[in-house]
């Protein structure tokens, strides 16, 4: 089967705001990348994602989003089963709106995605006068992606840092995460990027009726509430 509407998808990504690279890969086959360094470089860096996902793995931990920042730009590793789509994002980027584009691109090709080797595959020979072929997406086809993306993040980004601010008077910020990604695990909620807005509140207000304590509950809940309506939802 041809990955080239994934490859397509993939490199349309590269163009939203603040992404200095991307790359697209299963296992050890490089499906798609354009990374700012050499591709020596970027294989190395594919190797110890790998490993790092592994050991998640390992412990039963399964991860969908992963947020590494450094002094000189930002790793965000996105997940679905085992292919991962990997940016390199400079301080311009809005992580969430590069998350949720790439969690509808990992969603739409989801069946090729998954019939696709995770052995390493030769790489594709250069055009015959040695030019090397650039694959440019129409800016029609990534507005719409853009498009996609911005309906869902406005939704689910912003009620996610409200969610884990409530939270964060009763637990940790790990603790926060570890239970909101488990209440969507739980509800079985492929895509919290792609909810209605209606859903999105029935979700924040399922993690916090996993806190314990009735009366902190209540008081979480309130504050939920009014953090909400300040996002008007």
């Amino acid at each position: 089967m041809s990955l080239n509407s994934v490859i397509t998808s993939a490199a349309s990504l590269q163009r939203l705001d603040g992404v200095a690279g991307v790359m697209l890969f299963k296992g050890r086959n490089t499906i798609h990348r354009q990374m700012p360094f050499s591709d020596t470089r970027a294989e190395n860096l594919r190797e110890i994602i790998i490993q790092m996902l592994d050991g998640y793995r390992q412990v039963r931990r399964k991860m969908h989003q992963v947020f590494l920042e450094f002094d000189g730009g930002s790793l965000l590793i996105v997940t679905q089963d085992e292919a991962v789509m990997l940016f390199f994002l400079t301080s311009r980027a809005d992580s969430d709106l590069a998350a949720s584009a790439a969690s509808v691109m990992l969603n739409d090709h989801a069946k090729v995605l998954n019939d696709a080797s995770t052995e390493a595959q030769p790489a594709s020979k250069p055009p015959a006068d040695g030019i090397e072929e650039l694959v440019v997406t129409s800016p029609r086809a990534l507005s719409q992606l853009t498009e996609k993306a911005e309906t869902t993040v406005n939704q689910w980004g912003a009620v996610r840092k409200c969610v884990e601010g409530v939270l964060g008077k009763v637990m940790g910020r790990a603790q926060a995460s570890n239970l909101i990604q488990r209440t969507i695990d739980e509800a079985k909620i492929p895509d919290p990027y792609r909810l209605s807005a209606t859903e999105v509140r029935k979700l924040a207000i399922s993690v916090i009726e996993h806190v314990p304590n009735t009366s902190k509950r209540r008081q979480l809940l309130v504050e939920l509430d009014a953090s909400m309506e300040h996002l008007k939802f």
